[in-house]
C-alpha cells in the first residue's frame, strides 16, 4: 500500500513538472508569437503583425497590450479604421497602459470623423504628458481645421471610376490629358510585375497602369509593361497635357527618389523607357513633379535626405535647353512640414499641391495657390475643402484643362478597397450637355426606301429623375441633333406605320465636351 501511495505522488509530482514545463514552453511560445508582431511593425508591416495580435489576443482576451497593438495596427491600415477605435477604447481602461494610448485613441477618432471625441482624448494625453504639448497642439488644430471645414462642405460630387480601373489594392495618383481620353495612375496590385512578393510593409511593389476613353468609358486597367514597370516600385507622378511624356518616380534601391522622364511617339504608342530628368533636378531625394504646358517651367518636391520633410522647387528652363539651378517655394506655401505632388494647372497659373501644414484638416491635405509669372509671387495656399479633403491622406489631384472636373485618390468606405481613384465634378451649377447627332432610318438603311416625309417624335426620358426631352428630326431627312446632360436614359421613336422603338441609352460627359457623337435609329415597319 506504501509503495502504490509513494507511486502515486511520483506521478502526481512528475505531471506538475510537466504541467510546469508546459506553460513555460507555451509562454515562451506566445512571447516568441508577440515578437513576431512587433518585428513586423518594427519595418512598418502592420498588416502582417494584425493577424499575429490577433491570434495572441483569443489566448489572453484580457491583455490589455495585446489591445492597444492591435488598435495601432489598424489606426496605421485602411482594412476597418471603426476597429482601431474599439482596439483603443478597450486599451485606454486599462490603467497600466502607456499615456500615448489616449494620442493613438484621439487619432483613431479623429480618422473616423468624430472630432469632439478627439479633443478630449488630446487632452487626457495632454494631461499625462504635458511635455508632448507641441505635437498634441497640432493634432488639436488639424481637429479644429476639420470642424470648420465640415460645416461648410464644397459643392462637388464623386464618381468612382469602377472595377474596370480600381482593384482591392491600393489605386492612387491618376493623371489625364488635355482631352480627358488617356489616364495613368499607379496601383500595388498582385498581377504587378513585382507582385509575387510582399514588401516590408505588407504591400506588393508599386506599377504604373494605363487605361483609354471609349464611348464614355474606361478600358480596362493595362499594365504600362516592361518597358516602364519592373519589379520594385515605379509610380507616376505627373502627365504633360498631350499626353505623350509621363513623368516617374523610381525607388529601384540604388537609384532611390530620384524623377524619371517616359516618352512615347503617339497616342496609340507604348511609353519608352524612363530617362532620368537632368541631374541639377535630381540632386537629392526627388519624389514628384510637374511640367508646366509650355516645358519651361519644372515644380517639383525635394527632400535633402531621407529623414527630411519635403519641400516643393521650381526650375526654369535655360536658352540652352538645360534647367536651371532649382530654387524652393516661398515660406507662404513651403511649411515645416510635408508639401508634395504639385500640379500645374493648364493655364500655367494655378498650382495645386499637398501638404500636411497649412491648415490642413489631418495628414495630407490639397491646396491651390495663384502664380503670377511676371512678378514670381504665389499667393497663400488656399484649402480645396470637404469633401475633397478629409482627415486621412489626400495627396494627390489632376484637374482638367477647363477646370470642370478632378481625379483624386481617396479611401471612402463605398470603394473598393484600399485606395480608390475618383472622377470629381468641381461645377455643379450647369451640367455639360454631350451633343448627338444621327439619322432616324425607317425600314432600312438604304436611301432608296426611305420616305419623302419623316414624322417621326423621339422622346428621351431621364431614367432617375423622369425629366422628358423631346427630338423631331429634319421632316425631309430624317437628321437630328440631340443635347443632354450625362446620366441613364429610356430612348423612344414614334412614327406611324412603324413598330415603338424603346432603346436604353448612356450618356458620358467624360473626354472632350465640344465633340460630336453619332447615334443612329432604325425604326421597323408595323405588321398588318
Amino acid at each position: 500500500m506504501l509503495k502504490l501511495k509513494v507511486h502515486i505522488l511520483f506521478l502526481y509530482l512528475l505531471s506538475a513538472v510537466v504541467l510546469r514545463a508546459q506553460h513555460h514552453t507555451s509562454a515562451k511560445a506566445a512571447e516568441a508569437q508577440a515578437e513576431d508582431g512587433d518585428e513586423h511593425i518594427k519595418h512598418g508591416n502592420y498588416l502582417m503583425a494584425i493577424p499575429v495580435y490577433e491570434a495572441e489576443l483569443k489566448k489572453d482576451p484580457e491583455n490589455a497590450k495585446l489591445k492597444y497593438k492591435l488598435g495601432v495596427c489598424y489606426l496605421n491600415t485602411r482594412l476597418n479604421r471603426e476597429q482601431a477605435v474599439k482596439y483603443l477604447e478597450l486599451a485606454s481602461k486599462d490603467h497600466h497602459n502607456e499615456p500615448d494610448v489616449w494620442l493613438h485613441l484621439g487619432i483613431a477618432y479623429h480618422l473616423n470623423n468624430r472630432l469632439e471625441d478627439a479633443l478630449l482624448s488630446f487632452e487626457k494625453f495632454k494631461a499625462l504628458k504635458p511635455k508632448h504639448d507641441d505635437e498634441v497642439d497640432r493634432y488639436t488644430r488639424q481637429v479644429d481645421n476639420a470642424l470648420k471645414l465640415m460645416a461648410h462642405p464644397v459643392n462637388v460630387s464623386f464618381q468612382n471610376l469602377g472595377k474596370d480601373i480600381n482593384s482591392d489594392e491600393p489605386d492612387y495618383f491618376p493623371f489625364v490629358n488635355k482631352d480627358e481620353t488617356f489616364l495613368v495612375f499607379t496601383s500595388r496590385r498582385k498581377e504587378n510585375r513585382g507582385g509575387k512578393k510582399l514588401e516590408v510593409d505588407g504591400y506588393r511593389s508599386s506599377d504604373i497602369y494605363t487605361s483609354t476613353l471609349v464611348n464614355g468609358h474606361w478600358t480596362p486597367a493595362k499594365n504600362a509593361g516592361p518597358m516602364v514597370n519592373g519589379n520594385l516600385d515605379e509610380q507616376a507622378v505627373g502627365l504633360r497635357w498631350d499626353g505623350l511624356e509621363m513623368y516617374v518616380y523610381e525607388d529601384h534601391i540604388e537609384k532611390f527618389g530620384n524623377i524619371y522622364v517616359s516618352t512615347r511617339q503617339d497616342e496609340k504608342s507604348d511609353f519608352m523607357k524612363p530617362k532620368m530628368l537632368d541631374v541639377v533636378i535630381n540632386e537629392f531625394v526627388e519624389t514628384s513633379g510637374c511640367l508646366s504646358e509650355d516645358g519651361n517651367t519644372i515644380f517639383f518636391a525635394r527632400k535633402e535626405d531621407v529623414s527630411d520633410n519635403t519641400d516643393l522647387y521650381m526650375s526654369r528652363k535655360l536658352p540652352n535647353g538645360k534647367w536651371g539651378v532649382p530654387y524652393p517655394l516661398p515660406n507662404n506655401i513651403n511649411t515645416p512640414y510635408n508639401e508634395d505632388m504639385p500640379f500645374l494647372a493648364f493655364d500655367g497659373q494655378t498650382l495645386y499641391f499637398a501638404s500636411e501644414g497649412h491648415n490642413s484638416m489631418g495628414g495630407y491635405d490639397l491646396f491651390k495657390t495663384v502664380w503670377n509669372q511676371k512678378l514670381n509671387v504665389f499667393s497663400n495656399p488656399e484649402n480645396l475643402g470637404y469633401p475633397i479633403n478629409t482627415t486621412d491622406d489626400d495627396r494627390s489631384i489632376c484637374v482638367t484643362a477647363d477646370n470642370r472636373l478632378a481625379y483624386i485618390s481617396s479611401f471612402r468606405a463605398s470603394g473598393h478597397g484600399e485606395l480608390d481613384l475618383y472622377r470629381i465634378k468641381l461645377k455643379q451649377e450647369e451640367p455639360v450637355s454631350v451633343i448627338y447627332t444621327g439619322n432616324v432610318f425607317m425600314g432600312d438603311t438604304l436611301p432608296s426606301s426611305q420616305p419623302k416625309n419623316f414624322g417621326v417624335t423621339i422622346t428621351v426620358t431621364n431614367k432617375k429623375t423622369n425629366f422628358e426631352y423631346y427630338f423631331n428630326p429634319h421632316s425631309k431627312t430624317g437628321r437630328f441633333v440631340m443635347a443632354l446632360p450625362a446620366g441613364e436614359y429610356k430612348v423612344s421613336a414614334v412614327a406611324k406605320g412603324y413598330m415603338k422603338l424603346d432603346e436604353d441609352f448612356s450618356v458620358s460627359d467624360m473626354g472632350p465636351v465640344n465633340a460630336e457623337h453619332r447615334k443612329n435609329f432604325i425604326l421597323k415597319k408595323a405588321r398588318k
